[in-house]
């Protein structure tokens, strides 16, 4: 069980929180939209029984290691999920993320991520997160540029050969 209490994290135009029953909808409305799962490889599209079993488990991921997925929000409402996935068994926690169609193209991804990775590095000591992106996400490449990741080779998941980034905190812990 972790100590660490749930964060809020806060931008001045984004609320990342833990994801929750109220998130079953919208994340069942991202999981089915194929431009924006298209590089995601997670498998067939989910149904609404499957969401809820993926927000069960990032409870219980949040209860054991103390972080986890949540739900990115701006003035409007649900624009995504992101947080940490880190499966059992792993021996490292990945970073991940997917916005909302409405949400693409506004800096949202440059915006919440570094916001995670201070989190992380300041609530568990965490000094750098992996993430695997599809070499064709040439958006998600460029926003791991811009927040100055590093690829570091490539990864296999789920048939698929992905690209393997780093990321690390730019700035100084908030907590």
């Amino acid at each position: 069980m972790h100590t660490i209490p749930d964060p809020i994290l806060r931008s001045s135009r984004l609320k990342l929180r833990r994801l929750c029953p109220l998130d079953y909808a919208p994340l069942y409305a991202l999981a089915n939209d194929t431009a924006v799962t298209q590089y995601l490889h997670e498998g067939a599209p989910p149904s609404l029984d499957d969401v809820q079993g993926r927000v069960a488990r990032a409870a219980a991921q949040w209860e054991h290691r103390g972080y986890g997925m949540m739900a990115v929000e701006d003035d409007s409402g649900f624009v995504g999920r992101m947080g940490i996935f880190h499966p059992a068994g792993t021996p490292e926690p990945l970073l991940v993320y997917a916005l909302c169609q409405s949400a693409w193209g506004k800096g949202y991804a440059t915006e919440a991520l570094p916001l995670i990775l201070e989190w992380m590095h300041a609530a568990h000591g965490i000094e750098q997160l992996s993430g695997h992106i599809d070499p064709r996400n040439t958006a998600s490449a460029r926003i791991a540029l811009k927040l100055g990741a590093t690829r570091q080779g490539t990864v296999e998941r789920a048939g698929a050969m992905l690209d393997l980034w780093l990321f690390r905190p730019t700035v100084q812990p908030f907590l």
